[in-house]
């Protein structure tokens, strides 16, 4: 199984990278953003870098430590949700009370299932007064967790796609991920509203 993955995952490095060299790397859009965010930050919270607050109970970064973990929690972090693909947190979790949710996602191509599931994650632990604030990860903090991140701004907060591609790059983002902001400029956020059954 392991092999099959690995033999997988090579395959779609290979055509990846075969076609950036003839579609190019992704850009950012060209209008300047109309929102504000916070820039991402390697010393706000020790164990945890490309930081970022998306909301006051809304977090995202990189993978964190086993002491990065410990100091979410004592930040006031309740739910943790990893959208790591072959990597979950629970050795790291052990001695936390941290709620754990992992969504495997692909940094080369988001899945409109896996975003409805992790919208409505996120929408259920924002309601609930034990559920937040939420921190959000995958490995480095910038793919799967900036297109993710992207959409919650798209279906929760009403931005742009422009916008939150934006905060998607200055969190990092890796261009060589050009379908990325592709599927976020055509996703149909309407559609996604009604899937997720957000109520403001």
């Amino acid at each position: 199984m392991r092999a099959t993955r690995t033999t997988r995952h090579l395959l779609i490095l290979f055509y990846s990278v075969f076609a950036v060299s003839i579609a190019g790397c992704a850009t950012r859009p060209s209008t300047p953003p109309t929102r504000a965010w916070s820039a991402p930050c390697d010393t706000c919270m020790a164990g945890v870098e490309n930081f970022g607050k998306v909301t006051p109970l809304l977090w995202r970064g990189e993978q964190p430590t086993k002491e990065g973990f410990r100091h979410l929690e004592a930040a006031g972090v309740k739910t943790v949700i990893s959208l790591r693909e072959f990597h979950d947190d629970l050795p790291l979790l052990k001695g936390t009370k941290l709620k754990y949710l992992r969504i495997p996602m692909d940094p080369w191509r988001p899945e409109e299932e896996e975003l409805i599931q992790f919208l409505k994650a996120v929408d259920a632990a924002l309601k609930d007064p034990d559920g937040a604030p939420v921190f959000v990860h995958c490995s480095l903090g910038r793919d799967r967790t900036g297109y993710s991140i992207a959409s919650y701004r798209m279906v929760f907060e009403h931005w742009a796609a422009e916008d939150a591609i934006h905060e998607m790059f200055d969190f990092r983002f890796n261009a060589i991920f050009f379908y990325n902001p592709r599927f976020l400029k055509k996703m149909d956020v309407e559609r996604l509203r009604t899937l997720v059954q957000f109520k403001p």
